[in-house]
């Protein structure tokens, strides 16, 4: 049987940090990313296969 995951997009917005020189550090399921801009964080949510709820 298959985990559905959920997560909100204010929650995943919380899980960022804004750097100091721009962008942001986003870790998600031990995976750190660096974005430039928080609405990436839905497509590598999803790529981690959460379904986001806005």
């Amino acid at each position: 049987m298959e985990t559905i995951k959920t997560a909100s997009f204010e929650y995943l917005i919380s899980l960022s940090e804004e750097k100091p020189e721009g962008g942001y550090t986003f870790v998600l399921d031990g995976t750190r990313y660096e974005i430039e801009d928080v609405l990436e964080i839905s497509k590598l949510a999803e790529q981690h296969g959460y379904i986001v709820i806005y």
